[in-house]
C-alpha cells in the first residue's frame, strides 16, 4: 500500500507522507495431492531501507514459530505445540510443498538459513475431517516469541502470545550507540474451514516496528534562516535544535530497547484479528519524539538527507528512524512541531529577524503510527508563518513585506484580491472591497467566497457540510486562533456559520469582527481514523 499525505499550516507546510507495507508473493491456493498440513509465509517488507528485504525467507530470516488447534465438539484440541518451521530448497516433501518444513527429531541442528535446532521431535501432522475448524497463529523469530495458551483439561484457547526483543528509537540519540532494532514479525491469526482443508495454511507476517523521518527546508526569498530551534511538549521556549514532534496526550510516544509485548488474538469475526500492548517494563513514554538534529537548513525538498532530516545515531542513511507503533489503546491526536527561527538578509546587510512560536501539525487521521508502515513528514517554512516577529504578545503574526507606494492623480481603486492558504489543498477567499492601502482586510457583514484547489491547480467540488470529501465548514472563534491550534484544540467552542454552494464556490457572511476557520474535508472518517481537515483562518474586522 502505498499512502501520500498532503498537509499544511500557516507556519510550516507540511508536504507530504508516504509509506510502504505489504510488498511479497503470496504462493495462492495450491492443492497438495495429500491431506497433510502445510504452511506458506508472505511477509511485508516496511522498507528499503531494512536489511530484511527480498523474499518472506529472506525477510524472516528462514524461521517462524506456529501454535495450532483444532475443534472437534466444541473443543479446541492441540495440534501444533509451539512448532518450529524453516525455509528449505526442496518443496516435494508431504509436509512441505510451498518451501517450509516443520518435520524433523529433537537436536536436530542448522535447519535452514535461520540454522535452527529443534527441541523436541516434531511430526507430520494431517487435516483432520471430524474437526470444523482450525486456528493458527505465528511469529518470528522463533525466540521473540511465547505462545500463551490456557488450559482446560483437554481444550486450549489461543488467546496471546508474548513478543521479546522490541526496540524503538524516542529519544534523542547524537553520541552514543545506535539503537539494536532487529525486525520482529507477527502473523495475522488464521482460522481455516473445512472447504480449505488440504491448502496450505499462508501466514501474512507483519513486522512490528514502524519507521518514521521528519525534515524541514525553507523558501524564504531574500532571507536564510541561520538558526533554528524547537519546543518540546508544553515549554514556553524553543531550546533544542533537535527536531521535536509534540503531543499534548501524556506517553503518546513510546520506545526503548529490550522491550516485550503482548498480541491479544480476537476470534470472534469472520476475519480473526489481534491487538497489541507494550509492558512498562523498561519501556519509555513521552509527549515528545526527537526526530534528529538540524544543523543547517536546505532551500529544497530535494536536497540531501541531511539537510532534510538532520543526524541522530538511531537514523538510517536515508533518514528513517525505526519507531514503536502507536498502542492500539491509544486514540489518534494531533501531533505538533513547533519552533523559532532567525531570518538572516542574503543581500549582506547583515540584517536579521527573529521568529517565535512558528507552528504546524499533523493532522490525527495520519499521527497514528501503524505496523510495518514508514512515514515522511515533510515541514516547508515559508514567509506565510504564523510566528510573530515582535515580542508583544498583541503584536500581529506572520511576516510582512515592506512595500512602497507612489499617488500622482486620485483614481478609482477597483484591484481585486484574493489569498491562499500555502497547502495541498489550497484554500482561496475572496470579499469585494477587501483591498486597503495596507493590505487585505475582511470586513463583518460583506460576503466572503472560498475555492478549493488540488496540487494540479484543479478546482475542487465543494459541499455545505456532510461527510464526504469535498465538505466545507465554517466556524467563528472570538480569540485568535491559527490553523496548527485548531488541528490540536479542535472547533469545540466556536461557532458554527451557515453558508451555500453555487457550482465550486463556497459563500458565507460574517456578521461581527472575529476569527473564521473555514474547514475543508480532505479524508473521509472510518471505523478506525478520524476525518482529516485542511483549515484556513481568516480575520474579521
Amino acid at each position: 500500500m502505498k499512502k501520500y499525505f498532503i498537509y499544511a499550516a500557516s507556519a510550516l507546510a507540511l508536504a507530504s507522507c508516504s509509506s510502504d507495507d505489504f510488498l511479497g508473493e503470496n504462493p495462492g491456493d495450491v492443492q497438495n495431492a495429500t491431506t497433510a498440513i502445510n504452511f506458506s509465509g508472505d511477509a511485508g517488507k516496511i522498507t528499503r531501507a531494512t536489511s530484511n528485504t527480498g523474499t518472506p525467507q529472506k525477510m524472516l530470516d528462514g524461521q517462524f514459530k506456529v501454535y495450532g488447534v483444532k475443534n472437534v465438539n466444541d473443543k479446541l484440541v492441540s495440534v501444533f505445540p509451539n512448532y518450529y518451521v524453516w525455509d528449505v530448497a526442496d518443496m516435494n516433501t508431504t509436509s512441505n510443498t510451498n518451501g517450509w518444513e516443520y518435520v524433523g527429531k529433537k537436536d536436530n541442528t542448522n535447519l535452514g538459513t535461520g540454522k535452527i535446532t529443534l527441541t523436541k521431535d516434531q511430526t507430520i501432522k494431517y487435516w483432520d475431517y471430524s474437526a470444523s475448524e482450525y486456528h493458527f497463529v505465528a511469529g518470528s523469530p522463533i525466540e521473540a516469541f511465547v505462545y500463551d495458551v490456557p488450559s482446560d483439561g483437554t481444550t486450549k484457547k489461543i488467546n496471546s502470545a508474548t513478543i521479546s526483543g522490541l526496540a524503538g528509537h524516542i529519544e534523542a540519540n547524537e553520541t552514543g550507540t545506535a539503537l539494536a532494532t532487529n525486525p520482529v514479525y507477527v502473523a495475522a491469526p488464521v482460522k481455516v474451514e473445512k472447504a480449505n482443508y488440504q491448502k496450505p495454511v499462508v501466514f501474512t507476517f507483519v513486522r512490528q516496528q514502524a519507521m518514521v523521518r521528519v525534515g524541514l527546508y525553507e523558501t524564504i526569498p531574500g532571507y536564510s534562516i541561520t538558526d533554528i530551534k524547537f519546543y518540546k511538549a508544553e515549554a514556553t521556549a524553543a531550546t533544542s535544535n533537535n527536531v521535536i514532534l509534540t503531543s499534548d496526550t501524556e506517553g503518546y510516544f513510546v520506545g526503548g530497547s529490550n522491550l516485550t509485548g503482548t498480541v491479544t488474538y480476537d476470534w470472534t469475526t469472520a476475519t480473526p484479528s489481534y491487538t497489541y500492548t507494550y509492558d512498562d517494563t523498561n519501556l519509555k513514554k513521552s509527549k515528545n519524539w526527537y526526530a534528529g538534529k538540524l544543523s543547517t537548513l536546505t532551500t529544497t525538498s530535494t536536497d540531501q538527507v541531511a539537510n532534510l532530516y538532520g543526524t541522530d545515531k538511531d537514523m538510517s542513511t536515508t533518514g528513517y528512524f525505526t519507531v514503536l507503533p502507536t498502542p492500539s489503546a491509544t486514540g489518534q491526536k494531533a501531533i505538533v512541531i513547533k519552533c523559532d527561527y532567525t531570518l538572516t538578509s542574503d543581500d549582506g546587510s547583515g540584517e536579521t529577524i527573529k521568529v517565535t512560536g512558528a507552528t504546524a501539525a499533523i493532522p490525527a487521521a495520519y499521527s497514528k503510527w501503524d505496523v510495518n508502515t514508514r512515514y515522511t513528514y515533510l515541514f516547508k517554512i515559508s514567509q506565510n508563518t504564523n510566528g510573530t516577529t515582535g515580542s508583544n504578545p498583541d503584536d500581529p503574526v506572520g511576516l510582512y513585506p515592506i512595500t512602497f507606494a507612489a499617488f500622482v492623480t486620485e483614481a478609482t481603486d477597483k484591484t481585486q484580491g484574493t489569498t491562499t492558504t500555502v497547502a495541498t489543498p489550497s484554500i482561496t477567499t475572496y470579499q469585494e472591497g477587501s483591498v486597503t492601502d495596507n493590505g487585505i482586510e475582511y470586513q463583518s457583514g460583506k460576503a466572503i467566497n472560498v475555492t478549493v484547489t488540488n496540487a494540479k491547480g484543479e478546482v475542487q467540488t465543494l459541499a455545505a457540510g456532510g461527510t464526504a470529501v469535498g465538505s466545507v465548514a465554517v466556524y467563528k472563534f472570538t480569540d485568535a486562533i491559527n490553523e496548527a491550534e485548531i488541528q490540536v484544540k479542535g472547533t469545540t467552542g466556536a461557532t458554527p456559520v451557515t453558508g451555500t454552494v453555487t457550482g465550486n464556490m463556497f459563500t458565507f457572511t460574517p456578521d461581527a469582527a472575529g476569527y473564521y476557520a473555514i474547514q475543508y474535508l480532505t479524508k473521509e472518517a472510518t471505523t478506525t481514523a478520524p476525518a482529516a481537515y485542511t483549515y484556513k483562518v481568516v480575520e474579521v474586522k
